[in-house]
């Protein structure tokens, strides 16, 4: 009888830490999901940590940019008269492009290498594919990869000169000499050229803007062209 009592009670103690480990795995398995969405406060100043070094990084990216930026509109200002000039000469010159019925044009498109300016680059795509829907009879000579890149997608047969690295520094006359000696060497008969740009408004506004290119026959022909000859 007793050796019938202890059998039964060790079956009973064996069924009920059956069930204390089952309730004990379930209780587990269900507390898991939970548990693992809370990040521990290691993770937590591990993130703010991340945080503020990018904080950092950027305000040292804004001083520089605003240093570039200082230093290239004091550059673009003390440039400008010498364009202003040029421009005043050929206007009170009355110069104008030579007529040339069924020759093409040049447009030369003054772009950049890199990106990271908001849509300066698309807006002078998008001026150009204008332009073409206009009147396709035209080549286009490409200063810059970025609207090289973006233009080649839609007018690639009008590209016969395309420069890359230009700008890096401080243009200065020499680069504009070796670009100008490249485009006097293409094979193409232009009755005029035209150079498109954008122009500086303010730091987050630009306007595509066209300067004309005369040539020195156009320019010799001008109607007072005799008194700055003289």
């Amino acid at each position: 009888m007793v050796a019938a009592t202890d059998k039964h009670d060790r079956s009973n103690w064996a069924g009920e830490r059956e069930l204390f480990a089952d309730h004990i795995l379930h209780h587990h398995r269900a507390a898991a999901p939970s548990t693992a969405t809370f990040a521990t406060l290691r993770e937590i100043e591990g993130r703010l940590k991340s945080i503020r070094n990018i904080e950092k990084i950027t305000k040292t990216m804004k001083i520089v940019a605003s240093t570039k930026l200082t230093r290239a509109q004091r550059a673009m200002t003390e440039s400008r008269r010498y364009g202003q000039t040029s421009n005043e000469v050929y206007k009170s010159a009355e110069t104008a492009a030579a007529d040339a019925e069924g020759k093409k044009k040049l447009v030369v498109v003054c772009s950049s290498d890199k990106g990271l300016c908001g849509g300066i680059h698309s807006g002078l795509s998008r001026f150009i594919r204008r332009e073409a829907a206009a009147n396709p009879n035209f080549d286009l000579v490409i200063l810059g990869e970025k609207c090289r890149s973006q233009l080649s997608r839609t007018n690639a047969n009008n590209i016969v000169l395309s420069f890359a690295g230009v700008g890096k520094d401080v243009p200065t006359f020499a680069d504009a000499q070796a670009i100008a000696d490249q485009i006097v060497q293409l094979s193409g008969d232009y009755s005029e050229i035209q150079i498109v740009y954008n122009k500086f408004i303010n730091a987050t506004a630009y306007e595509p803007t066209i300067i004309e290119a005369f040539s020195e026959d156009s320019f010799v022909n001008s109607r007072t062209s005799m008194a700055y000859c003289s």
